[in-house]
């Protein structure tokens, strides 16, 4: 009975260490100017501004941007995307690649896949800026 209670202990203090967030009870967003549907896993409230996690869906192609974010970094999860980072084309991720663009850099991607982007610190309003 001792022991039984000791662990009951160590599992209410693990809960308070780290959150499980699962993709299926995230909402989906539609983003159709970008060919896109995305979830966001992990957020600015949740992290203290430390990092942003989002899940990606896209087939298609994605508005050319600006990213003000310290550092934004993009896994591949499936599919193929082909990047062009301030003016140099043919940058391609496979599934397992990682791509990390600095502040200041414009871009744009297109594709079919699913892939997470990153964002530290954690995304906010007014840190894409769309270049025509």
């Amino acid at each position: 009975q001792r022991q039984f209670e000791r662990f009951l202990v160590k599992v209410s203090l693990m809960s308070d260490k780290y959150e499980l967030i699962s993709s299926q009870s995230t909402p989906k967003i539609l983003e159709p100017e970008n060919s896109l549907e995305l979830k966001t896993l992990l957020n600015s409230a949740k992290s203290n501004s430390a990092i942003s996690v989002t899940e990606v869906e896209i087939s298609g192609e994605h508005l050319r941007l600006r990213t003000n974010s310290i550092l934004r970094t993009y896994y591949l999860v499936s599919g193929s995307l082909e990047f062009e980072v301030d003016g140099e084309t043919g940058i391609f991720l496979n599934p397992g690649d990682l791509l990390t663009l600095k502040q200041g850099c414009e871009y744009s991607l297109k594709g079919n896949a699913k892939y997470l982007v990153m964002n530290t610190p954690a995304f906010k309003d007014g840190d894409d800026t769309y270049l025509m």
